[in-house]
């Protein structure tokens, strides 16, 4: 004979934990992208128009696309540095010529 439990003797009842289930998700960039290209060149392919314009959404993915490609910050920054200095040079020239 088992002893009985005192919760359940008093009408208590121990709670089982609460079940979490979570459900990975697998985010492929690439293949979204590829996918999103593949359906831009079906729509091309159906005889749309080439006047109509792109969706806003079309023109914002190729924007960032071709922006995100072609940036290059230590490039970018060589040049301005380089025009600076240039400027420099040019009002020191400038100012040595209106003084002398």
């Amino acid at each position: 004979m088992e002893a009985p439990r005192i919760p359940s003797m008093f009408g208590f009842k121990s709670k089982k934990p609460n079940q979490f289930y979570f459900e990975p998700r697998y985010y492929d960039e690439q293949k979204e992208k590829m996918l999103k290209r593949y359906d831009r060149i079906a729509r091309e392919v159906t005889n749309k128009p080439s006047f109509e314009r792109l969706n806003s959404e079309d023109f914002k993915s190729t924007l960032r696309e071709n922006w995100g490609t072609n940036y290059n910050r230590a490039k970018a920054g060589n040049k301005m540095n380089t025009r600076v200095i240039i400027y420099v040079i040019a009002l020191v020239a400038l100012a040595y010529y209106i003084l002398f």
